[in-house]
């Protein structure tokens, strides 16, 4: 099966669709996450270049969120410039941009990402190899509350890291604590430990989104049970859910994405859980 067929009409629901999680790069960085899945993983994933990534993720939704993360000290910024200046005039997107906790001045980082357009931060706990209460994050995290901004941050051990006690509910917690006004998303329904990261969304500003999370394909390719998803739960927390894909760094066809969501939510908080949650947290309109 072609892993970027696109979706036929059937698969979407009836409502507006907003990706909530995309990644758009630079293409020797594109490529470079390619390299790695195809060489450490089992993983069939589309390898559009970014031009392409864009072009169909605009075709496939009515609007979406990207973000770029720093894998090392020293590149955020130059993440940065690139998405603001390919995405940050974009009235489909909504452009977040990235920081290491390494970085030898993380908040003036933060805000230069601001001064380019991009409107919040976008932290990759695993990828960048420290937890969420690092105290490097400290300013990162103030410089977001003081702008009311977004954090989208990869807390939880899904899909390769189950049982890392680095990367757990209690973990980000301790930034909540310290920061409760701090809005944050947390990817893939905060697999594995799910019930603990919806515990966050009754206390605070916290959502979560579905990428590389529902559908059958999706959850045979991250290893995810029955058992990992509270599907009872999730329903009652629907209008803290935002649909996302992780396109194009996902195992899965878009339409597999798609179907995941629509079989998890009754069809009354499609809207909200597809579009209306995530215009809301993201502002985007």
């Amino acid at each position: 099966m072609d892993p970027d067929a696109d979706p036929a009409g059937d698969a979407y629901p009836d409502c507006e669709v907003v990706d909530a999680h995309v990644h758009l790069l630079p293409d020797d960085l594109l490529n470079a996450v390619y390299g790695w899945f195809g060489a450490e993983t089992e993983w069939q994933i589309p390898t559009p270049d970014a031009a392409t990534a864009r072009a169909r993720i605009r075709e496939r939704t009515d609007g979406f969120v990207c973000f770029p993360y720093a894998h090392r000290p020293g590149v955020a910024q130059e993440m940065n410039e690139w998405v603001g200046r390919a995405l940050a005039d974009d009235p489909a997107c909504v452009a977040l941009g990235t920081v290491h906790a390494g970085d030898d001045d993380p908040r003036a980082v933060v805000r230069d990402a601001f001064d380019r357009g991009l409107a919040g931060i976008k932290l990759h706990c695993v990828v960048q190899g420290y937890p969420p209460d690092d105290p490097r994050l400290d300013s990162v995290y103030e410089e977001l509350v003081a702008r009311d901004a977004p954090l989208v941050i990869h807390a939880s051990t899904h899909p390769f890291d189950r049982g890392d006690s680095t990367l757990a509910p209690e973990r980000f917690a301790n930034v909540l604590d310290r920061f409760p006004a701090l809005r944050a998303c947390v990817p893939h329904l905060g697999l594995f430990d799910t019930p603990g990261f919806l515990d966050l969304v009754d206390e605070y500003d916290v959502v979560v989104d579905t990428a590389v999370a529902l559908g059958p394909a999706s959850r045979t390719a991250a290893d995810i049970n029955g058992d990992d998803l509270p599907t009872a739960r999730l329903r009652e927390h629907a209008d803290s859910v935002l649909f996302g894909t992780d396109y194009p760094i996902r195992p899965a066809a878009y339409a597999d994405a798609l179907r995941g969501a629509r079989e998890c939510f009754d069809s009354s908080d499609h809207e909200a859980v597809f579009a209306g949650n995530a215009r809301d947290f993201f502002d985007l309109y």
